[in-house]
Protein backbone atom coordinates (compact mmCIF):
# COMPACT_ATOMS: atom_id res chain seq x y z
CA UNK A 1 0.00 0.00 0.00
CA UNK A 2 1.22 3.52 -0.81
CA UNK A 3 3.00 5.49 1.93
CA UNK A 4 0.39 8.22 1.38
CA UNK A 5 -2.26 5.82 2.71
CA UNK A 6 -0.19 4.12 5.43
CA UNK A 7 -1.62 5.21 8.76
CA UNK A 8 1.25 3.67 10.68
CA UNK A 9 4.16 5.37 9.00
CA UNK A 10 6.76 6.52 11.57
CA UNK A 11 7.58 10.23 11.78
CA UNK A 12 10.25 10.14 14.45
CA UNK A 13 9.70 10.77 18.15
CA UNK A 14 8.13 13.53 20.21
CA UNK A 15 10.77 15.88 21.68
CA UNK A 16 8.73 16.21 24.90
CA UNK A 17 7.93 12.59 25.81
CA UNK A 18 10.15 10.63 23.36
CA UNK A 19 7.22 8.51 22.21
CA UNK A 20 6.79 7.70 18.52
CA UNK A 21 4.92 10.32 16.49
CA UNK A 22 2.08 9.01 14.33
CA UNK A 23 2.35 11.81 11.75
CA UNK A 24 4.39 14.95 11.13
CA UNK A 25 4.76 16.89 14.42
CA UNK A 26 1.92 14.97 16.08
CA UNK A 27 2.19 13.12 19.37
CA UNK A 28 -0.76 11.03 20.52
CA UNK A 29 0.44 11.58 24.07
CA UNK A 30 1.23 15.31 24.34
CA UNK A 31 -1.01 16.79 21.63
CA UNK A 32 -4.04 14.71 22.55
CA UNK A 33 -3.50 15.61 26.22
CA UNK A 34 -3.62 19.29 25.23
CA UNK A 35 -7.01 18.73 23.52
CA UNK A 36 -8.37 16.75 26.46
CA UNK A 37 -7.37 19.47 28.93
CA UNK A 38 -9.40 21.92 26.83
CA UNK A 39 -12.64 19.88 27.09
CA UNK A 40 -13.83 22.05 29.99
CA UNK A 41 -13.65 25.21 27.86
CA UNK A 42 -16.33 24.35 25.31
CA UNK A 43 -19.71 22.65 24.90
CA UNK A 44 -22.21 22.33 22.09
CA UNK A 45 -25.08 22.13 24.55
CA UNK A 46 -25.77 18.54 23.43
CA UNK A 47 -23.94 15.78 25.36
CA UNK A 48 -24.13 13.42 22.35
CA UNK A 49 -22.35 15.92 20.10
CA UNK A 50 -19.81 16.73 22.83
CA UNK A 51 -19.02 13.03 23.25
CA UNK A 52 -18.55 12.59 19.50
CA UNK A 53 -16.18 15.55 19.11
CA UNK A 54 -14.22 14.45 22.17
CA UNK A 55 -13.98 10.96 20.64
CA UNK A 56 -12.36 12.37 17.48
CA UNK A 57 -9.90 14.38 19.58
CA UNK A 58 -8.92 11.54 21.91
CA UNK A 59 -8.32 9.24 18.92
CA UNK A 60 -6.51 11.74 16.67
CA UNK A 61 -3.32 10.41 15.12
CA UNK A 62 -2.57 13.54 13.07
CA UNK A 63 -2.96 17.30 13.37
CA UNK A 64 -6.03 17.45 11.09
CA UNK A 65 -7.64 14.21 12.22
CA UNK A 66 -10.04 15.65 14.79
CA UNK A 67 -13.04 17.96 14.94
CA UNK A 68 -13.62 21.03 17.09
CA UNK A 69 -16.71 22.72 18.47
CA UNK A 70 -16.57 26.26 17.06
CA UNK A 71 -18.75 29.00 18.51
CA UNK A 72 -20.94 30.57 15.80
CA UNK A 73 -19.76 34.04 16.83
CA UNK A 74 -16.39 33.09 15.34
CA UNK A 75 -17.81 33.34 11.79
CA UNK A 76 -18.04 36.53 9.79
CA UNK A 77 -19.13 37.46 6.25
CA UNK A 78 -21.52 34.53 6.04
CA UNK A 79 -22.94 34.22 2.52
CA UNK A 80 -25.43 31.82 0.95
CA UNK A 81 -23.71 30.02 -1.95
CA UNK A 82 -26.87 29.07 -3.83
CA UNK A 83 -26.20 25.38 -3.28
CA UNK A 84 -28.58 23.06 -1.48
CA UNK A 85 -29.13 19.34 -1.03
CA UNK A 86 -31.99 17.19 0.18
CA UNK A 87 -31.27 18.01 3.81
CA UNK A 88 -28.70 20.81 3.75
CA UNK A 89 -27.93 24.40 2.74
CA UNK A 90 -24.41 25.62 1.93
CA UNK A 91 -22.81 28.93 3.00
CA UNK A 92 -19.34 30.42 2.83
CA UNK A 93 -17.84 32.36 5.74
CA UNK A 94 -14.65 33.59 7.36
CA UNK A 95 -13.58 31.74 10.51
CA UNK A 96 -11.83 34.52 12.40
CA UNK A 97 -9.54 32.45 14.63
CA UNK A 98 -9.00 29.72 12.08
CA UNK A 99 -7.94 26.10 12.59
CA UNK A 100 -5.01 24.78 14.59
CA UNK A 101 -2.64 24.85 11.62
CA UNK A 102 0.60 26.36 12.88
CA UNK A 103 3.10 24.57 15.09
CA UNK A 104 4.99 26.62 17.71
CA UNK A 105 8.03 24.42 18.16
CA UNK A 106 9.44 26.45 21.04
CA UNK A 107 6.24 26.14 23.06
CA UNK A 108 5.43 22.68 21.72
CA UNK A 109 1.81 23.59 20.90
CA UNK A 110 -0.39 24.16 17.89
CA UNK A 111 -1.54 27.74 17.17
CA UNK A 112 -4.49 29.02 15.16
CA UNK A 113 -3.94 30.18 11.60
CA UNK A 114 -6.06 33.33 11.76
CA UNK A 115 -8.92 34.35 9.42
CA UNK A 116 -9.69 31.41 7.13
CA UNK A 117 -12.37 31.07 4.47
CA UNK A 118 -14.59 28.05 5.11
CA UNK A 119 -17.75 26.34 3.94
CA UNK A 120 -20.65 25.96 6.38
CA UNK A 121 -22.95 23.04 5.64
CA UNK A 122 -26.19 23.67 7.50
CA UNK A 123 -28.21 20.55 8.28
CA UNK A 124 -31.85 21.50 7.93
CA UNK A 125 -34.11 20.64 10.88
CA UNK A 126 -31.10 19.60 12.97
CA UNK A 127 -31.78 21.24 16.31
CA UNK A 128 -31.60 17.74 17.72
CA UNK A 129 -29.61 15.06 15.89
CA UNK A 130 -31.10 11.58 15.89
CA UNK A 131 -29.20 8.73 17.54
CA UNK A 132 -28.96 7.09 14.11
CA UNK A 133 -27.23 10.14 12.64
CA UNK A 134 -24.85 10.40 15.61
CA UNK A 135 -23.95 6.71 15.20
CA UNK A 136 -23.32 7.38 11.51
CA UNK A 137 -20.89 10.15 12.47
CA UNK A 138 -18.95 7.75 14.68
CA UNK A 139 -18.71 5.18 11.87
CA UNK A 140 -17.45 7.75 9.37
CA UNK A 141 -15.28 9.79 11.74
CA UNK A 142 -12.02 8.60 10.11
CA UNK A 143 -13.32 9.72 6.72
CA UNK A 144 -14.01 13.37 7.57
CA UNK A 145 -10.42 14.39 6.82
CA UNK A 146 -7.37 13.09 5.04
CA UNK A 147 -6.15 11.81 1.72
CA UNK A 148 -8.42 13.01 -1.12
CA UNK A 149 -11.27 13.73 1.32
CA UNK A 150 -12.54 17.26 1.95
CA UNK A 151 -11.18 18.50 5.29
CA UNK A 152 -13.82 18.99 7.97
CA UNK A 153 -12.71 21.34 10.76
CA UNK A 154 -15.60 20.85 13.14
CA UNK A 155 -19.18 21.71 14.01
CA UNK A 156 -21.16 24.77 15.10
CA UNK A 157 -24.76 25.79 15.72
CA UNK A 158 -26.27 28.75 13.85
CA UNK A 159 -28.62 31.42 15.19
CA UNK A 160 -31.61 29.13 14.55
CA UNK A 161 -29.96 26.36 16.63
CA UNK A 162 -29.40 24.14 13.58
CA UNK A 163 -26.14 22.23 13.30
CA UNK A 164 -23.51 23.22 10.73
CA UNK A 165 -20.40 21.34 9.67
CA UNK A 166 -17.36 23.50 8.98
CA UNK A 167 -15.24 22.54 5.95
CA UNK A 168 -12.14 23.88 4.30
CA UNK A 169 -13.18 26.19 1.46
CA UNK A 170 -12.92 24.76 -2.04
CA UNK A 171 -13.82 27.13 -4.86
CA UNK A 172 -15.09 24.63 -7.42
CA UNK A 173 -17.15 21.48 -7.61
CA UNK A 174 -17.09 19.33 -10.75
CA UNK A 175 -19.90 21.25 -12.46
CA UNK A 176 -18.57 24.77 -11.83
CA UNK A 177 -15.10 23.56 -12.82
CA UNK A 178 -16.44 22.25 -16.14
CA UNK A 179 -18.23 25.55 -16.72
CA UNK A 180 -15.12 27.60 -15.98
CA UNK A 181 -12.97 25.64 -18.45
CA UNK A 182 -15.82 25.25 -20.98
CA UNK A 183 -15.61 21.48 -20.64
CA UNK A 184 -12.06 21.24 -21.99
CA UNK A 185 -9.77 19.29 -19.66
CA UNK A 186 -6.52 17.75 -20.89
CA UNK A 187 -6.24 13.99 -20.45
CA UNK A 188 -3.35 14.35 -18.01
CA UNK A 189 -5.61 16.35 -15.66
CA UNK A 190 -8.54 13.97 -16.17
CA UNK A 191 -6.44 10.99 -15.12
CA UNK A 192 -4.85 12.86 -12.21
CA UNK A 193 -8.24 14.00 -10.86
CA UNK A 194 -9.65 10.48 -11.14
CA UNK A 195 -6.64 9.07 -9.32
CA UNK A 196 -7.39 11.47 -6.44
CA UNK A 197 -11.05 10.42 -6.42
CA UNK A 198 -10.13 6.72 -6.54
CA UNK A 199 -7.77 7.30 -3.60
CA UNK A 200 -10.58 8.81 -1.55
CA UNK A 201 -13.02 6.00 -2.39
CA UNK A 202 -10.33 3.44 -1.55
CA UNK A 203 -9.82 5.04 1.86
CA UNK A 204 -13.57 4.95 2.57
CA UNK A 205 -13.88 1.33 1.46
CA UNK A 206 -10.74 0.35 3.39
CA UNK A 207 -12.62 1.30 6.57
CA UNK A 208 -15.44 -1.06 5.58
CA UNK A 209 -17.70 1.86 4.64
CA UNK A 210 -19.44 3.14 1.52
CA UNK A 211 -19.97 6.74 0.44
CA UNK A 212 -23.35 6.01 -1.12
CA UNK A 213 -23.82 9.50 -2.50
CA UNK A 214 -21.08 10.23 -5.05
CA UNK A 215 -21.90 12.72 -7.80
CA UNK A 216 -20.31 15.75 -9.45
CA UNK A 217 -21.49 18.13 -6.74
CA UNK A 218 -19.67 16.13 -4.07
CA UNK A 219 -16.35 16.19 -5.88
CA UNK A 220 -14.52 19.43 -5.07
CA UNK A 221 -11.68 20.69 -7.25
CA UNK A 222 -8.59 22.51 -6.00
CA UNK A 223 -6.82 24.53 -8.68
CA UNK A 224 -3.13 25.08 -7.97
CA UNK A 225 -0.64 26.84 -10.22
CA UNK A 226 0.56 23.72 -12.01
CA UNK A 227 -1.85 21.03 -10.90
CA UNK A 228 -5.39 20.07 -10.03
CA UNK A 229 -6.60 18.02 -7.09
CA UNK A 230 -9.98 16.48 -6.29
CA UNK A 231 -11.56 16.03 -2.86
CA UNK A 232 -14.61 13.96 -1.93
CA UNK A 233 -17.07 15.62 0.41
CA UNK A 234 -20.31 14.62 2.18
CA UNK A 235 -18.75 11.37 3.41
CA UNK A 236 -21.17 10.11 6.05
CA UNK A 237 -23.03 13.44 6.20
CA UNK A 238 -25.91 12.75 3.84
CA UNK A 239 -29.37 11.66 4.91
CA UNK A 240 -31.82 13.27 7.32
CA UNK A 241 -30.30 14.32 10.68
CA UNK A 242 -33.66 14.24 12.43
CA UNK A 243 -35.50 11.08 11.36
CA UNK A 244 -34.38 7.58 12.21
CA UNK A 245 -36.97 5.98 9.93
CA UNK A 246 -36.55 7.99 6.73
CA UNK A 247 -37.45 6.05 3.61
CA UNK A 248 -36.65 6.70 -0.01
CA UNK A 249 -33.84 6.70 -2.52
CA UNK A 250 -31.82 9.91 -2.39
CA UNK A 251 -29.34 11.00 -5.01
CA UNK A 252 -28.63 12.55 -8.40
CA UNK A 253 -30.26 10.28 -10.98
CA UNK A 254 -27.38 9.89 -13.51
CA UNK A 255 -24.94 8.85 -10.75
CA UNK A 256 -27.15 6.31 -8.98
CA UNK A 257 -26.44 2.65 -9.81
CA UNK A 258 -29.30 0.72 -11.39
CA UNK A 259 -29.55 -1.75 -8.51
CA UNK A 260 -30.03 1.20 -6.12
CA UNK A 261 -32.74 2.61 -8.37
CA UNK A 262 -34.45 -0.77 -8.03
CA UNK A 263 -34.38 -0.53 -4.23
CA UNK A 264 -31.11 -2.12 -3.08
CA UNK A 265 -28.95 -0.57 -0.37
CA UNK A 266 -25.77 1.32 -1.34
CA UNK A 267 -22.65 -0.86 -1.58
CA UNK A 268 -19.00 -0.47 -2.49
CA UNK A 269 -19.97 -1.61 -6.00
CA UNK A 270 -22.56 1.16 -6.31
CA UNK A 271 -19.84 3.68 -5.41
CA UNK A 272 -17.82 2.28 -8.33
CA UNK A 273 -20.77 2.84 -10.68
CA UNK A 274 -20.86 6.48 -9.57
CA UNK A 275 -17.12 6.65 -10.21
CA UNK A 276 -17.76 5.40 -13.75
CA UNK A 277 -20.17 8.29 -14.30
CA UNK A 278 -17.50 10.69 -13.02
CA UNK A 279 -15.11 9.15 -15.57
CA UNK A 280 -17.63 9.98 -18.30
CA UNK A 281 -18.26 13.50 -16.95
CA UNK A 282 -14.59 14.49 -16.82
CA UNK A 283 -13.67 12.87 -20.13
CA UNK A 284 -16.51 14.40 -22.12
CA UNK A 285 -16.63 17.70 -20.22
CA UNK A 286 -20.44 17.72 -19.93
CA UNK A 287 -23.02 16.79 -17.34
CA UNK A 288 -24.49 13.32 -17.97
CA UNK A 289 -27.96 13.31 -19.56
CA UNK A 290 -27.99 17.11 -19.65
CA UNK A 291 -30.41 17.17 -22.59
CA UNK A 292 -33.35 15.30 -21.04
CA UNK A 293 -35.44 15.48 -17.87
CA UNK A 294 -34.23 13.47 -14.90
CA UNK A 295 -37.57 11.80 -14.40
CA UNK A 296 -39.05 8.34 -14.02
CA UNK A 297 -38.46 7.69 -17.71
CA UNK A 298 -34.70 8.21 -17.33
CA UNK A 299 -34.64 6.01 -14.23
CA UNK A 300 -36.37 3.21 -16.14
CA UNK A 301 -33.97 3.62 -19.06
CA UNK A 302 -30.93 3.36 -16.76
CA UNK A 303 -32.37 0.24 -15.16
CA UNK A 304 -32.87 -1.17 -18.67
CA UNK A 305 -29.22 -0.57 -19.57
CA UNK A 306 -28.92 3.01 -20.83
CA UNK A 307 -25.44 4.49 -20.42
CA UNK A 308 -23.99 7.70 -21.90
CA UNK A 309 -21.81 7.20 -24.97
CA UNK A 310 -18.09 8.01 -24.68
CA UNK A 311 -16.63 10.74 -26.87
CA UNK A 312 -15.10 9.39 -30.09
CA UNK A 313 -11.59 10.52 -29.14
CA UNK A 314 -11.59 8.66 -25.79
CA UNK A 315 -8.69 6.18 -25.40
CA UNK A 316 -9.89 2.57 -25.79
CA UNK A 317 -8.35 1.48 -22.49
CA UNK A 318 -10.24 4.29 -20.74
CA UNK A 319 -13.53 3.29 -22.39
CA UNK A 320 -13.00 -0.33 -21.37
CA UNK A 321 -12.48 0.60 -17.72
CA UNK A 322 -15.40 3.01 -17.68
CA UNK A 323 -17.73 0.38 -19.12
CA UNK A 324 -16.62 -2.08 -16.42
CA UNK A 325 -17.45 0.50 -13.74
CA UNK A 326 -20.87 1.05 -15.33
CA UNK A 327 -21.68 -2.65 -15.65
CA UNK A 328 -25.23 -3.63 -14.77
CA UNK A 329 -23.73 -6.50 -12.78
CA UNK A 330 -22.15 -5.12 -9.58
CA UNK A 331 -19.86 -8.16 -9.37
CA UNK A 332 -18.22 -7.23 -12.68
CA UNK A 333 -17.18 -3.78 -11.50
CA UNK A 334 -13.57 -3.25 -10.35
CA UNK A 335 -12.75 -2.56 -6.72
CA UNK A 336 -11.57 0.83 -5.43
CA UNK A 337 -8.16 -0.76 -4.80
CA UNK A 338 -8.00 -1.84 -8.45
CA UNK A 339 -8.89 1.69 -9.58
CA UNK A 340 -6.34 3.28 -7.26
CA UNK A 341 -3.54 1.08 -8.61
CA UNK A 342 -4.59 1.40 -12.25
CA UNK A 343 -4.83 5.20 -12.20
CA UNK A 344 -1.48 5.41 -10.42
CA UNK A 345 -0.03 3.35 -13.28
CA UNK A 346 -1.64 5.65 -15.85
CA UNK A 347 -0.35 8.80 -14.12
CA UNK A 348 3.19 7.41 -14.13
CA UNK A 349 2.95 6.41 -17.80
CA UNK A 350 1.51 9.78 -18.90
CA UNK A 351 3.38 12.19 -16.65
CA UNK A 352 6.59 10.62 -15.38
CA UNK A 353 7.87 7.83 -17.63
CA UNK A 354 9.79 9.21 -20.66
CA UNK A 355 9.66 5.83 -22.41
CA UNK A 356 6.69 5.49 -24.79
CA UNK A 357 4.08 2.85 -23.94
CA UNK A 358 0.67 1.75 -25.16
CA UNK A 359 -0.83 3.79 -22.32
CA UNK A 360 0.98 7.04 -23.14
CA UNK A 361 0.42 6.56 -26.88
CA UNK A 362 -3.33 6.15 -26.48
CA UNK A 363 -3.63 9.24 -24.29
CA UNK A 364 -1.33 11.35 -26.49
CA UNK A 365 -3.40 10.50 -29.58
CA UNK A 366 -6.62 11.21 -27.67
CA UNK A 367 -5.21 14.58 -26.56
CA UNK A 368 -4.64 15.72 -30.11
CA UNK A 369 -8.09 14.53 -31.19
CA UNK A 370 -9.79 16.19 -28.21
CA UNK A 371 -8.32 19.63 -28.89
CA UNK A 372 -9.05 19.39 -32.62
CA UNK A 373 -12.65 18.44 -31.86
CA UNK A 374 -12.98 21.31 -29.38
CA UNK A 375 -11.49 23.81 -31.80
CA UNK A 376 -13.89 22.84 -34.57
CA UNK A 377 -17.11 21.81 -32.87
CA UNK A 378 -17.24 22.49 -29.12
CA UNK A 379 -20.18 24.57 -27.91
CA UNK A 380 -21.65 25.04 -24.46
CA UNK A 381 -24.68 22.69 -24.16
CA UNK A 382 -28.05 23.94 -23.04
CA UNK A 383 -29.27 22.12 -19.95
CA UNK A 384 -32.79 20.78 -19.95
CA UNK A 385 -34.83 22.65 -17.36
CA UNK A 386 -35.60 19.37 -15.56
CA UNK A 387 -32.06 18.00 -15.57
CA UNK A 388 -31.40 18.11 -11.81
CA UNK A 389 -27.87 17.81 -10.40
CA UNK A 390 -28.54 18.13 -6.68
CA UNK A 391 -29.61 15.32 -4.37
CA UNK A 392 -33.33 14.72 -3.83
CA UNK A 393 -35.78 11.98 -2.93
CA UNK A 394 -36.11 10.00 -6.15
CA UNK A 395 -39.25 8.23 -4.95
CA UNK A 396 -41.19 11.44 -5.58
CA UNK A 397 -40.33 11.92 -9.25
Amino acid sequence: MSDALDLFKIYGTCPNCNKKSTSAFWCVNCDVEYLVENFRNWSSGDPKIDDFIRYTQKNAKASMEFLEWIDFSQFDLIKYTGKEGSFSTIYSAIWMEGPLWNRDEAAGIWCRGGPTKVILKRLNDSKELSDQFINQLYRYSKCLNGSSLADCFGMTRDNTSNIMFVFRYYKEDTYSFLDSCEGLICWRDVVDLLWSIATGIYKIHEHGLVHGHLHGGNILIECHENMLDARITDTGLHGPPFNTNSEGIFGVVPFVAPEILKGSEPTKASDIYSFGMLMWTLSVGDRPYYDRPHDRSLINDIISGLRPKPAKETPPLYVQLMEKCLSADPLKRPSAFDLYNLFEKWVVAICDDPAPSDISTQFNQAEIAKFNTYKNFKSIPLLHSNAIYYSRNLNFI
